[in-house]
């Protein structure tokens, strides 16, 4: 485990890509009931949600002068982040969300999926490059695995890897899905 805190990540693409993938792969292959592709949409822009410190960053910057490592993965890449999704999963049982008058969505099972993409998150900047205080603000403990250095290839691992998750989601699609009939 690392002492310091790298802020090298895997990139934006990666983190909605690999929660949206992997919910996808359980919906159409271990999912019981299977539930509505909305979801899937939901896990994979909340793989990007801890992020948002980033843009905390930015907007507390117009005032006064700051360092990136003052917001970024400190609150929101602490495992409380994902936790409190979890108190609303369990507040939100019975609520029923009605949004362009035809989809239907649980917003507890909103709330589940945000904790899964949440977390996934965390798992991606704990084990494959940068790191993470999982404790923060109560331990500066960093867990770092650092799997991928951002070194790795110049640097363009996680570019190569954008593209390849995204071609081979586009191909399981097409496969099990026959997207291009929609096309």
């Amino acid at each position: 485990m690392s002492k310091v805190l790298n802020l090298y990540m895997p990139l934006a693409v990666t983190h909605i890509l690999i929660p949206a993938i992997l919910a996808d792969i359980y919906r159409d292959y271990f999912a019981k009931k299977k539930f509505s592709l909305h979801y899937v949409y939901i896990v994979g822009l909340a793989g990007l949600l801890p992020d948002i410190d980033i843009l905390f960053f930015y907007i507390f910057n117009l005032f006064r002068d700051f360092a990136i490592s003052d917001f970024h993965r400190t609150y929101t890449h602490a495992i409380f982040f994902p936790l409190i999704f979890l108190v609303l999963y369990f507040l939100t049982s019975n609520v029923k969300l009605k949004f362009l008058n035809k989809y239907k969505l649980k917003l507890n099972y909103i709330f589940l999926a945000i904790i899964f993409g949440t977390v996934m998150h965390l798992v991606l900047d704990g084990f494959l490059s940068g790191g993470l205080r999982p404790f923060y603000p109560f331990s500066n403990y960093i867990f770092n695995l650092n799997l991928i250095p951002m070194d790795k290839f110049g640097g363009t691992f996680f570019q190569g890897l954008d593209a390849m998750l995204l071609v081979l989601w586009l191909l399981h699609e097409e496969v099990k899905h026959k997207i291009s009939d929609f096309i």
